[in-house]
């Protein structure tokens, strides 16, 4: 009895110890949503994003992974980059989202009251009601984000 319970003890160590970025990014079903109501996936924005990345060169796929992050009221959706997360934040309007932005530091690493610890570099992208935030380093992700929405609004 007491090897299993050892055997399951370790076992569930190993999981949350091997949790992947992803999870890290606090991606989780969103409380009060239901999927009804807002499967953003739906909407034009979504697919547009993707088909512009895609003409970039990407590999795009959108995502049903929710992420949540505690410096944006809404929550937001994954989309795969060439197998990389980025997080993709639809806002009720442009000037809703823009509102967002301005919240947000220069280099990324100050939002709001919030001061994030980021595994990796922040990249703050915006286009209509969509703000983008990819937390990576790799250049040609930056250039096929930069290519499909404009240059970075914040981050280094």
């Amino acid at each position: 009895m007491q090897f299993k319970v050892i055997s399951l003890s370790l076992f569930s160590a190993s999981l949350v110890l091997g949790q992947s970025t992803l999870h890290r990014h606090r991606i989780s079903p969103v409380k009060g949503h239901s999927s009804k109501a807002s499967n953003a996936l739906s909407g034009t924005e979504y697919l547009d994003l993707a088909n512009r990345l895609r003409s970039a060169g990407a590999n795009a796929k959108l995502t049903t992974k929710r992420v949540r992050q505690p410096f944006f009221s809404i929550p937001g959706r994954i989309v795969s980059i060439n197998d990389e997360s980025v997080q993709v934040f639809k806002f009720t309007s442009a000037s809703a989202a823009e509102g967002a932005a301005k919240r947000v530091a220069p280099d990324g690493m100050t939002i709001g009251t919030s001061k994030p610890s980021w595994m990796a570099t922040p990249h703050f992208f915006k286009r209509g009601k969509l703000i983008v935030l990819y937390v990576g380093v790799n250049e040609s992700i930056l250039r096929m984000l930069s290519a499909s929405l404009g240059g970075q609004f914040a981050g280094n």
